[in-house]
């Protein structure tokens, strides 16, 4: 170790020696404050913060000192008049500037943790501001909340007695998340009638698989949102729904997908990528590079693949585009990728919180460096955009509030909720459940009485929209079916 170094590193300990009783102070005071120096003693938390140092020097991919962190966390401790571990080394971490490495507090932490793996302990909903009220705006399949039977668009009002009115839905998922088989009691009301559910909490799988048979049974289409380490319990039943059903062309769309574990990125690597490399890791110390491989046996790939990207394609989206394209999986039509192709350890600190940064960056199979450039598709498809006018609209009587028999005036409804994205379908003049559930959504959305009926207030708030606005049309999805079916996008 350096004289420089060790010179900083005495004056740091001495500072942590002779504020050792402030920072005792400063632990009674904060709730859950973990006093460090006080539970270790001074010289292991001498010895864990040079290590940590000496860790991150090391391997850190950009390149840092173990000297200029050192004198960050001492600037910390000068600055706050204290010494406190998760202050320092947040201020080390303020010198790693390549936008993807940052310091986690306990909870950011836990939250990270929860999106990475995909599961938690909870009842199982998502939950949005509707107005002033909390909504169930989603309720997640054979979970606690399902089989204790609470609903889409149920109001919450209350958590173990406590009233939520006021509450960000953070903290009410807060008061909600505990111990698995931990009891929570939620007061809701449905149709203006308020219930108290009883909940029994337990693990909770969050879905990033969403799919659905496209062209009459002949293409497989699945969207994954994340890569979370769950993936595969969600997407292996999908494809082998798929081949049951004698389906091999798919369109596998990851627009959107900000990246997630890399371990993911392997597993579906697994199902569509023939035996061999999926990318190249390059570490600091070139000795350390290496080939990521897969040895699934496959020498084809087993489905006629179309794999969607944009420009919010990015990380483990990037690493797996980068190995179908290389390794001719299948082909990629959409617009270049994001261009993040680093890739970040986490290491937990003896306090609870965490630091995340860049180890390494990974290029693609034929070597090509994908951070801040990105990958371009096989075929670059733009998304058109639609001109939305309340001219271009059916009129809307108002007359016909409550009416949900067929006529313009359904069509004009459905007209306006599809330009609002809360109807999926084609417009027409019928009135069922899908228009139902639209409205439902739009009610949610507006803060008005959730019934799913075409009722005076619904119709005001429908016709009181300004629209003179773009909506983006699927190009992007029709070239790939288009391409499926006929072997080309034109």
């Amino acid at each position: 170790m350096k004289k420089t170094f060790k010179t900083l590193l005495s004056l740091l300990m001495a500072i942590i020696l002779s504020f050792s009783c402030a920072v005792y102070v400063v632990a009674e005071e904060a709730d859950d404050k973990v006093d460090v120096v006080k539970i270790y003693g001074p010289d292991r938390i001498k010895a864990y913060l040079a290590s940590l140092t000496i860790q991150i020097a090391d391997t850190y991919y950009y390149g840092v000192s173990d000297e200029d962190l050192l004198y960050r966390a001492l600037c910390s401790t000068i600055d706050l008049g204290k010494f406190d571990l998760d202050t320092a080394v947040s201020y080390m971490m303020r010198l790693l500037k390549d936008g993807y490495s940052e310091f986690y507090t306990p909870e950011r932490f836990e939250s990270l943790y929860n999106d990475i793996s995909g599961e938690y302990y909870g009842i199982g909903v998502q939950i949005m501001l509707s107005g002033d009220h909390v909504v169930v705006a989603g309720v997640f399949p054979d979970s606690p909340a399902e089989k204790a039977g609470i609903k889409l668009y149920d109001t919450i009002v209350s958590v173990d007695g406590v009233d939520i009115a006021g509450m960000s839905t953070a903290d009410v998922a807060a008061l909600i998340k505990r111990e698995k088989q931990a009891k929570v009691t939620i007061g809701i009301v449905r149709n203006g009638t308020p219930m108290f559910i009883d909940c029994f909490c337990d693990e909770v799988d969050q879905n990033p698989i969403s799919y659905e048979i496209m062209e009459d049974g002949k293409i497989g289409y699945i969207y994954l949102s994340t890569f979370s380490l769950n993936m595969d319990e969600f997407l292996v039943p999908v494809l082998e729904e798929f081949k049951q059903k004698g389906i091999d062309d798919i369109i596998l769309d990851i627009r959107n997908n900000g990246g997630g574990e890399l371990n993911a990125a392997i597993a579906l690597a697994n199902h569509f990528i023939p035996d061999g490399v999926i990318a190249k890791l390059k570490y600091r110390n070139p000795e350390n590079n290496t080939d990521l491989v897969i040895t699934n046996g496959v020498e084809k790939s087993p489905y006629n693949m179309v794999l969607l990207v944009n420009g919010g394609s990015a990380s483990a989206s990037e690493l797996f585009t980068g190995a179908v394209k290389d390794r001719d999986a299948g082909t990629v039509i959409g617009t270049k990728t994001y261009g993040k192709g680093s890739m970040q350890s986490i290491f937990r600190l003896i306090t609870g919180s965490a630091v995340k940064y860049t180890v390494a960056e990974f290029h693609t199979p034929n070597d090509a460096r994908i951070h801040t450039v990105g990958i371009t598709p096989d075929y670059v498809v733009e998304n058109s955009y639609q001109h939305i006018t309340e001219e271009s609209l059916t009129p809307l009587d108002l007359d016909e509030h409550g009416n949900t028999s067929s006529g313009k005036h359904v069509l004009a409804i459905e007209e306006r909720l599809f330009a609002l994205g809360c109807f999926e379908g084609v417009p027409d003049e019928v009135f069922d459940e899908e228009t139902s559930e639209a409205l439902r959504y739009f009610q949610m959305m507006r803060n008005l009485e959730i019934t799913g009926q075409p009722d005076m207030f619904t119709l005001v708030s429908l016709v009181n929209i300004i629209y003179d606005f773009k909506i983006e049309n699927d190009d992007q999805l029709e070239a790939a079916k288009k391409f499926l079916l006929t072997g080309s996008i034109n």
